[in-house]
């Protein structure tokens, strides 16, 4: 048997000399050497790689997932609704005090008073559910806030 390795004759003869159970022992210690490096050289920074990546991929999925809760949604309802009756049933069911509701071919024209907050989460929520805004104007006018809009009927 040819060695791979050129062990210099002065290591060979020390090997030779020493007890069998002395060389059992070394060759288990290399053995046990060669196992703990491979383990810190090569599983356990592979495995620190992959808890790393699954972190990341947890924070990315969570963040998609934040994502898609603030993207707004287009709500189609099922009953095909005139949008006029949404529009004006809803803005009563908010306590909106309405002043002027037009229909004239395919634009309304609304305006209203009503608590700030109440009013511009209607116009949020009318938004969101398919009304396309032409022009809209708010004012305020004493302790209520007025919206003027001009909405296009043929949308939503």
């Amino acid at each position: 048997m040819k060695p791979y390795l050129k062990v210099p004759p002065i290591l060979l003869e020390k090997w030779q000399q020493l007890p069998k159970r002395d060389r059992q022992m070394l060759i288990m210690l290399g053995i046990f050497l060669v196992g703990v490096l491979l383990f810190s050289g090569l599983w356990q920074p592979a495995q620190q790689r992959l808890a790393a990546a699954e972190r990341l991929y947890q924070q990315r999925l969570g963040l998609a997932m934040e994502v898609q809760r603030a993207l707004p949604t287009r709500q189609h309802s099922v009953v095909p609704t005139p949008l006029s009756s949404r529009l004006s049933d809803s803005a009563l069911a908010q306590g909106l005090d309405l002043q002027q509701f037009e229909v004239d071919d395919s634009v309304l024209r609304i305006t209203l008073r009503g608590n700030a907050l109440t009013l511009l989460k209607w116009l949020e929520n009318i938004e969101r559910e398919g009304a396309v805004f032409e022009s809209l104007n708010l004012e305020k006018s004493d302790r209520l806030l007025e919206a003027r809009l001009v909405v296009r009927a043929g949308q939503s």
